[in-house]
């Protein structure tokens, strides 16, 4: 793909392809995320100890289950993509599967996966003002930062039609920093 300048393609006028992960970004975006998960396991494992393999069970079924689902169908699946890297992370386990688009087994396991890691140890933290605020903040952050960071160049870049219609990340990214008139080449 030509381009005439470092945002529009000679050949179709769109935006060029997908860029690679800025490490600054990746740096704050995975920290971000390991803060706050880490915080959280620590609300759970010093508030509801018994809460505890559940929690961690629902953290090994993203890191397992969920890149199955989701990232082997994924255009950026074996590459060093926006999204923590996972698309390198899911093609060292799993085989591409292109044929196929998220469904709702990958839809239950990433939200109910999901629900447990980030609202359990909110659940926890209750009672506890500054333990509860702090697990708040760094949440924010977090999902600010996979939002701003991830979820936005998934919008701009994507071709998959399927995560314009079923992820929840993408919607909500598309509404904060809108849809791109042009698709890329």
């Amino acid at each position: 793909m030509e381009t005439t300048d470092n945002s529009v393609c000679a050949g179709c006028g769109g935006l060029p392809g997908w860029p690679e992960p800025k490490p600054g970004e990746m740096a704050f975006l995975i920290g971000s995320a390991v803060a706050y998960v880490a915080y959280g396991g620590y609300v759970v494992a010093r508030r509801r100890p018994r809460w505890l393999p559940a929690w961690i069970a629902a953290l090994v079924t993203w890191f397992t289950v969920c890149k199955y689902l989701i990232c082997t169908r994924c255009e950026r699946y074996g590459e060093a993509c926006d999204f923590y890297y996972l698309g390198k992370w899911a093609s060292r386990l799993f085989e591409r599967q292109p044929d196929r688009t998220l469904d709702t087994a990958g839809i239950i396991a990433e939200g109910g996966s999901v629900a447990v890691i980030q609202f359990v140890p909110l659940l926890a933290a209750l009672g506890r003002r500054r333990m509860l605020l702090a697990y708040l903040v760094l949440l924010a952050i977090g999902q600010w930062a996979q939002l701003s960071i991830c979820c936005s160049k998934c919008v701009v870049y994507s071709k998959d039609s399927w995560k314009r219609d079923t992820c929840p990340s993408y919607k909500i990214a598309s509404r904060l920093f809108g849809e791109p008139g042009s698709r890329p080449c």
